[in-house]
């Protein structure tokens, strides 16, 4: 090994004075974060002490390692020792485990107990239970959805009906195939979310104002089997925004769905639901996804952050990585979900035409969708008024010159039209000089 120090600690160096028992915690911490050195005779300032017994340090990290870390980490670390002028540091490389949580024996006067630490920075501390629950969907590699329920007394009548209403079949013999029961004949997470047993609840709330404090219009509870759900906020969101083709009653069809509500996007608001569900975690308990009416937006909040290695912008291409895959191909069969992207590049697209976008929120343990609400275009406008606005809606934002040959009419009056639309506050004026375009900011 090379005979240096590093400069200062961080999250996967720390450096030890002599032996101390606060060791145990840092290489439980580095098993199970993503491993690290721990330097033995070496002061906070990264200052060589050396240590007087270094053959006595690495028999008790041995011992540690092999037979106080709960599973063993055997295997995963090693002890060498330097020197550096003339003082003897002992250094111990532990490698991020495989088998998470690692928990560590940790001596209590005359009574003994297992704990489990994370790194942050350069401390370790004890992990809470979120982060316990963390590591072990890291050390377990078999998705969550595909692992065996602790319910196993399920049942799928609702879920029936809805394959019935797509004319897909649907008995017990398509358990396996559809993912509801895994090789060993248990039901799965998945099969649990989609049985008439399922506890995860969602809610969706209506305010008039655009926070929580404002006057609540109605909040609700689903619970239940997931496309089930799904298709009751569907239809309470379709009255309350007025689609203008209602959705039957029990059917996840696309077909009956495809016009723009007067508030917002339609399509927008069915991808940004199947997302909700699609890509929520359920191993958190007794905690809600909410979709949230406001006076300015609608809020999708999806509990569970973006699975490993991916990031928004990946969602933002289209690469679809859903955290429920099983459960996706299900949403995707009855609903008629776009199989590439799930959903997000459709949601953007469809308000491309105004100046201003959803926006995706991606935190450690949450996604956030808000969709901006479109208001009525009046009622009142004039045929040139109206003719520009049916042009900035198909086409999007648009020079002046290009409004000015589409109504066919001079350029000062083109110019007065469009500041008579500034005013009404549906059009709005973007950029300067020839890079000067109008867009709609209303519906």
């Amino acid at each position: 090994m090379e005979q240096t120090i590093p400069p200062a600690e961080c999250s996967i160096i720390s450096f030890e004075r002599e032996w101390t028992e606060t060791a145990r915690e840092t290489f439980c911490a580095f098993l199970n974060s993503h491993g690290g050195r721990v330097y033995f005779g070496v002061s906070e300032d990264a200052s060589v002490l050396g240590v007087e017994e270094p053959n006595e340090i690495a028999r008790k990290v041995n011992s540690i390692l092999k037979f106080e870390m709960h599973p063993s980490a055997e295997g995963y670390f090693q002890t060498n020792t330097l020197k550096i002028k003339d003082k003897h540091v002992v250094v111990v490389t532990v490698l991020e485990g495989y088998r998470p949580p690692y928990y560590v024996t940790i001596n209590k006067g005359n009574e003994k107990d297992r704990l489990c630490y994370v790194r942050q920075g350069s401390s370790s501390y004890e992990a809470n239970d979120n982060e316990i629950r963390n590591l072990y969907h890291k050390g377990n590699r078999l998705p969550y959805e595909q692992r065996a329920s602790a319910n196993q007394n399920l049942t799928f009548l609702a879920l029936a009906d809805y394959f019935k209403k797509a004319n897909v079949q649907f008995d017990e013999g398509k358990y396996q195939t559809l993912g509801l029961k895994d090789l060993n004949g248990f039901f799965t997470n998945v099969g649990l979310w989609l049985s008439d047993q399922c506890t995860a609840e969602t809610r969706a709330g209506f305010f008039l104002g655009n926070t929580k404090a404002s006057e609540s219009d109605g909040i609700y509870t689903f619970s239940g089997c997931v496309i089930e759900q799904f298709c009751k906020i569907r239809d309470l969101l379709s009255n309350r925004f007025d689609f203008k083709k209602k959705i039957e009653p029990n059917t996840l069809s696309s077909e009956g769905c495809i016009n723009e509500v007067s508030d917002y996007p339609e399509r927008a608001i069915s991808e940004a639901l199947i997302n909700l569900f699609a890509h929520r975690d359920y191993s958190f308990e007794n905690a809600l996804a909410t979709v949230t009416s406001f006076s300015d937006r609608l809020e999708f909040i999806s509990l569970g952050g973006l699975p490993q290695g991916v990031t928004k912008e990946m969602l933002l291409l289209g690469i679809s990585v859903p955290r429920n895959k099983t459960l996706a191909d299900i949403l995707m069969r009855l609903s008629g979900m776009e199989r590439h992207g799930i959903g997000i590049p459709t949601i953007f697209v469809s308000y491309e035409n105004f100046s201003f976008k959803p926006t995706l929120v991606c935190a450690h343990e949450y996604i956030k969708l808000d969709l901006p609400r479109l208001q009525q275009i009046p009622s009142d406008l004039t045929d040139r008024e109206s003719a520009i606005v049916s042009y900035l809606k198909q086409n999007g934002a648009s020079s002046r010159k290009q409004l000015q040959d589409f109504v066919n009419v001079s350029y000062g009056t083109v110019i007065n039209t469009l500041r008579s639309l500034e005013a009404k506050k549906i059009v709005v004026k973007q950029g300067a000089g020839r890079e000067t375009k109008y867009a709609l900011i209303i519906s």
